[in-house]
Formats: structure tokens, sequence, C-alpha cells
């Protein structure tokens, strides 16, 4: 049968078929579908004529299947229960999964998170794996590829979906040798400085919200990783403004501890971000949810 000729068909008179093969009887095949008998019938007519075979004939005061009516059963109801399934919603089963995920997040926020969410997928999903990709830049054909990134930058993920994951600020990194008992903004600023310059940028943010308010710091190192500043803090007498999610991860191990600034910020707000086609995927809403029970507030 070719694709234009099942248009022929009434494919909604299947149930019908099946209920009267089941049951052998036009009148109770009628009262499982809920129609009339008499409509059954008509039914019954309209399927031999599409099928070319009685289905049903009189034996005595019942009726017989027809061996083509016979060797129609199975196919008949493996059909609809395969329409059926159409429309049942999608289910995810964590511990059977074997799928992997593809996600963009920032070094300093993999820093702290990753572990944290590798263990939980391996408790939940041991044949889910996640795989990181480098940055994107904007406009990236990456970015669609994707099954959920974290950032505070909401325009480089524009077009996707977005919820609130974790809050952060910046806190004076410094070795707990270290007194850090500035009294004065500028006494703190004049401390020698570790910046965090990544790729692809001119500046650390921290200098450029220092010069927005018009102030600067004395910089006495850049690298292009927050984990190196960490450790740069943790060997020398530098200090470095880090994410406070940071030093709470690994200052207890490098002996760093974190000093609020005497300077008022503004509060840096992570989303979490996910293409909108995804939105009911069974999958996707499973993860999001591991992601915000692992690491939201």
């Amino acid at each position: 049968m070719s694709e234009l000729d099942i248009g022929r068909y009434d494919l909604n008179l299947l149930r019908a078929l099946l209920a009267m093969i089941e049951s052998g009887s036009v009148t109770r095949a009628a009262q499982i579908v809920s129609v009339s008998q008499p409509a059954m019938s008509r039914i019954l007519a309209r399927l031999r004529e599409d099928f070319g075979d009685p289905l049903l004939v009189r034996s005595g005061a019942g009726m017989k299947r027809t061996p083509r009516a016979e060797a129609l059963a199975d196919p008949v109801r493996a059909l609809l229960k395969q329409a059926a399934a159409l429309y049942e919603g999608e289910t995810f089963d964590p511990a059977a999964a074997q799928r992997v995920f593809r996600a963009a997040i920032p070094d300093v926020v993999a820093a702290t998170m990753l572990a944290p969410l590798i263990e939980a997928m391996a408790r939940e999903a041991p044949g889910c794996r996640i795989d990181l990709i480098p940055w994107p830049r904007p406009n990236d054909p990456v970015i669609a590829t994707l099954d959920f990134a974290i950032s505070t930058d909401t325009m480089l993920f524009a077009g996707l979906r977005m919820a609130p994951l974790f809050d952060d600020h910046d806190v004076l990194a410094v070795h707990v040798g270290q007194p850090a008992t500035w009294r004065q903004v500028l006494e703190m600023l004049d401390a020698p400085h570790v910046a965090v310059v990544g790729a692809g940028a001119t500046s650390d943010p921290v200098d450029d919200w220092l010069a927005d308010q018009g102030l600067h710091r004395r910089i006495a190192a850049v690298v292009p990783h927050y984990l190196q500043a960490l450790m740069a803090v943790a060997r020398t007498d530098l200090v470095a403004i880090l994410p406070s999610r940071l030093i709470a991860a690994y200052g207890p191990k490098l002996e760093v501890r974190g000093v609020e600034l005497p300077i008022e910020q503004s509060i840096d707000r992570h989303f979490l971000f996910h293409p909108v086609e995804r939105d009911a995927d069974a999958a996707s809403v499973w993860l999001r949810d591991l992601i915000q029970r692992t690491v939201g507030d």
C-alpha cells in the first residue's frame, strides 16, 4: 500500500474492528466502543468493504471470525497500542538512561559546581554524562546544540529560556597568614593584586567596576583563570578580588580566606539557560531539576 492509498481508509474504525474480533459479537463490540448496535453493523459493512473479507460470519446463534479476522487481531492490537503511545507523555528513567548532555559553563562556575553535579548524576543516572564545550562566542551556532548553560550574561544566550540559579558576590581573597584589616578602601586597593583577564577579554571585570566608581587597584600580576589567581594568593603575598563561592569551595584547603569588600557592590545573579524546544522534554526537565537541587540556592 502506498502512502497515498491510506487516505481511502478510516483508521478510527480499527478500534471497532478489534472489539468485534476479540468479542466475536457485533452487539458486545458496540457496547465496548459505546455506539449503537445499528451503528456497529454499519461499521462492519464498511470494514468488510475495506478489507475485502466478511470478517465475522453467522454461525448458528452467534458469529464466527474468518481466518482474515484472526490474522488481523495482533497487528491491529499493536497498531492501536502504538497510536495510543504517541499521545502519552514522554518518560525518562534516569537509572536506565544512556545520554550525553552538552553544556556551557564558565570556568569559575564549573570549579565549584561541576564536581557535585557529576556526583549527583552518577548516583541518579550512571549511564549519563556531561560534556562541557569551550565557552561560546556571541551568535555561535554551537549554542543551539546545548542542553543547558549557566551564566550571568543574558545577552549571550538570548532566545533561550532562563531561570535564576544562584547569587554570588565578590570578596577579597587573602592568605590566612596575612592581616586583612584595611580600614580604608585605598589601603585595600594599594595591596598587590592578581587580576583575571580571560580569553578574548581586555580587562578584568573587577577593574571595569572599580573604574566606574573612580577607583583603581595596584595590579602585580595578570592570569587568565580564576583558579590560577586563587593559587597565586595561596602561595604569595598577592591578594585578589574573587567570587565568594570559589573561596568557600577551595579556600579552607589552600589556607585562603575571603574578606568582605569595603565597597558597595551589586549581586552577581547566575541563570540556568535551556533551549525553548526542550521545555517539556522529560530528560531536560529531570536535568534542570537535578541542577537546581545540586547547585541552586
